[in-house]
């Protein structure tokens, strides 16, 4: 991977393109200033065809988004099988960063090439400082895990609706708090973290 040039995406081109990203549209439309600190903290980079640009066993401290191209999920780096694929718009990555596990699988351009943006987890892992992002843009980053997490115990759910893990999913908590505060960011931090530990489970078993 290589980080882009500002000849080969100018700011306007990356912003209009990162508006297919929902975390980044959020922030557009609410909070312009956030917004242009995420831009600036947000590794751009491109990928050649056939690269692989996460390797299994790596450690896993940054969240990705495809913003252009495909990408395949491999079980390693010298299996052809593809497990899954991830298309524009989604992100990866997210088991290992909030479990703070080593990468699970490798990933490789699947096309052309791939444009992707970065996010280091530093930014958001210490709950308590605001010194950067704010509280309701942090809230909405755990929220975004949170609820990608969730989308997929939903999507298991629907493939094997009689697993039994299913009564443990039922259980998962729901916020009952005041909305935009700190108890509700803690909040998002536990359930990302608890229902990773499930959709962890959920994939060995």
């Amino acid at each position: 991977m290589h980080r882009i040039t500002r000849e080969e995406y100018p700011i306007d081109t990356l912003q209009r393109i990162v508006n297919g990203v929902t975390f980044f549209k959020e922030l557009i439309q609410t909070d312009p200033s956030q917004f242009e600190l995420l831009m600036s903290v947000t590794r751009f980079v491109t990928a050649d065809q056939d690269e692989i640009i996460l390797h299994r066993g790596e450690e896993a401290n940054v969240l990705y988004f495809l913003l252009k191209g495909q990408l395949a999920v491999l079980a390693d780096d010298d299996s052809g099988a593809v497990i899954n694929e991830i298309n524009p718009g989604e992100m990866f990555g997210v088991m290992a960063l909030v479990l703070n596990f080593k990468r699970s699988a490798s990933i490789k351009v699947h096309g052309r090439s791939a444009l992707l943006a970065g996010i280091d987890f530093h930014h958001f892992s210490d709950l308590n400082d605001f010194t950067l992002f704010s509280l309701k843009t942090k809230i909405s980053f755990f929220r975004m895990l949170a609820n990608n997490i969730r989308w997929n115990l939903e999507r298991n759910k629907m493939q094997t609706p009689e697993h039994p893990l299913i009564a443990r999913l039922r259980t998962l908590p729901l916020f009952n708090g005041e909305k935009g505060t700190l108890e509700e960011l803690h909040f998002l931090h536990h359930q990302a973290h608890e229902s990773a530990e499930l959709l962890c489970a959920w994939n060995e078993a």
